[in-house]
């Protein structure tokens, strides 16, 4: 009798032990399809963030290229127009005053310090220069240079830098001391790293007027000496 209460007993045991076991897997069951739904959704809305934060970023991106274009087209509009004038797409600056025009040299852009009585063209790297000067009334007494009749008694006057030579030389002046010029010289000069120039102009004692334009070289390009030159030459009062 004992026997068989302990067998009884004993399947009892075992019985119950199958159910906790079985509640046990069925737990385990549902916990592991519960915590790879919670990292599916995890994961989803993670990657649906990061599209959004790229496609934020690609929208960003886009708008800073924007407006760096937009602000590289504005300087460069800035570089060929001025209230001083503009250089119109042959070339050609016509002052904003109607006083003058002058050829610039291709690729080269006014200063942004420019005015109506001074105009100043930088070549790209800005080395060398063109300097425009119109000046009206009293003033044009004072800052204007008299030039003598001939190069060998300029070059006397005058003293730039080192091994100076006048390449070209043609003034001509009238009774009442007015002046046309147009001269071009080439030196050594290591303070300021100059080694042409060219200038052009007139000054006008009846009026009062005094204009010219002023090509300076550092460039070692023989051909930018050339482009200067040529500039000055065609440098026209109106």
């Amino acid at each position: 009798m004992r026997k068989n209460s302990r067998i009884i007993t004993l399947a009892v045991a075992a019985a119950v032990m199958m159910a906790v076991t079985a509640c046990g897997s069925k737990d385990k069951t549902e916990t592991t399809a519960s915590t790879e739904a919670t990292t599916e959704a995890v994961t989803t809305t993670a990657a649906a963030e990061t599209s959004l934060s790229e496609a934020e970023s690609t929208e960003a991106e886009d708008q800073t290229e924007e407006e760096e274009t937009d602000e590289a087209e504005e300087a460069a509009e800035e570089t060929t127009a001025s209230a001083s004038g503009e250089i119109g797409s042959d070339g050609v600056f016509q002052a904003a005053n109607g006083k003058f025009e002058i050829k610039v040299p291709a690729g080269w852009t006014i200063d942004e310090g420019s005015d109506d009585e001074y105009v100043t063209f930088l070549s790209a790297n800005g080395e060398d220069m063109l300097e425009i000067m119109t000046i009206s009334g009293s003033s044009a007494d004072s800052v204007r240079e008299i030039y003598p009749d001939t190069a060998e008694e300029y070059k006397n006057m005058v003293s730039r830098g080192d091994g100076m030579e006048i390449l070209s030389y043609d003034v001509n002046t009238k009774e009442d001391g007015s002046q046309t010029f147009q001269y071009s010289m080439k030196y050594t000069n290591p303070s300021d790293g100059i080694h042409y120039l060219a200038e052009s102009g007139t000054y006008d004692a009846a009026k009062q007027t005094y204009s010219c334009a002023t090509g300076t070289v550092m460039s070692t390009d023989e051909a930018v000496a050339k482009q200067i030159e040529e500039a000055v030459k065609s440098f026209k009062i109106k």
